[in-house]
């Protein structure tokens, strides 16, 4: 008989109680989970469907040539990729006799359609934030999510990455100068890729979307609990599997 999966004193089980019986949330009883950015809307999303990771942000800079893209989509994974990475490297070199099990690595891009698909992260001022939701009229505007796992193995380089991307697509209502103009004046979606929170005030903006509203907000929760429950069944979603 298998004992219970030891509990580091430092840390709680990042398994919530409110998390469905289901052999990913089994999985990951005791585990070191950890999300590798400061959103709490990411780590809201995680709560909601029963996991509690250690929060780690990533202080990667984001700083990767959008031209190096053909895919806009692919720059999310590789940003996230990035964040991923880092955070498990810092906490492998900090604490080597309690590593990460787990280290989940997410960025969210709104992409402009047409001939030369556009990235657009968060604005960099509400001039820019204007520009933005300007260019949604009409527009073909995706939400991209990348997300990374990063875990440990014995092979070299000591560590795998796993990733998925999500996209979903908004549809922005005919809106007035005017509600632009108070909606980037109100002080939300400075901070947000695209320059909108689909969540709060930027609702007024969307007439609809296709695909997972969690995605717009910057987790896509269903698809990604998902993809853990496919490599939890395949005995690959840890190490030790």
């Amino acid at each position: 008989m298998s004992s219970a999966p030891l509990i580091s004193a430092t840390r709680s089980d990042p398994v919530l109680p409110s998390a469905l019986r289901l052999p990913l949330f089994n999985k990951l009883r005791g585990k070191h989970v950890v999300l590798a950015s400061g959103s709490p809307r990411r780590l809201d999303i995680l709560r909601t469907y029963g996991l509690d990771p250690v929060v780690c942000p990533s202080s990667f800079p984001e700083t990767l040539s959008h031209a190096d893209f053909e895919d806009p989509a692919q720059y999310a994974v590789a940003t996230g990729s990035a964040k991923a990475l880092e955070v498990y490297e810092k906490l492998v070199s900090e604490s080597p006799e309690d590593p990460p099990d787990l280290v989940i690595g997410a960025d969210t891009v709104v992409i402009l359609g047409g001939t030369n698909p556009a990235i657009l992260e968060k604005p960099s001022s509400k001039g820019d934030q204007l520009d933005m939701l300007e260019s949604y009229r009409g527009a073909d505007v995706r939400v991209a999510t990348g997300i990374t796992l990063v875990r440990p193995q014995l092979a070299t380089p000591g560590y795998s990455c796993t990733s998925l991307v999500v996209e979903s697509r908004v549809i922005f209502a005919e809106n007035s100068p005017e509600l632009l103009d108070a909606y980037v004046e109100c002080g939300e979606g400075i901070d947000r890729a695209g320059g909108f929170a689909i969540q709060g005030m930027g609702g007024l903006l969307v007439e609809r979307i296709e695909g997972d509203y969690n995605n717009v907000v910057g987790f896509p929760g269903q698809a990604f609990f998902r993809w853990l429950g496919e490599m939890a069944e395949e005995d690959t979603l840890l190490e030790e599997d």
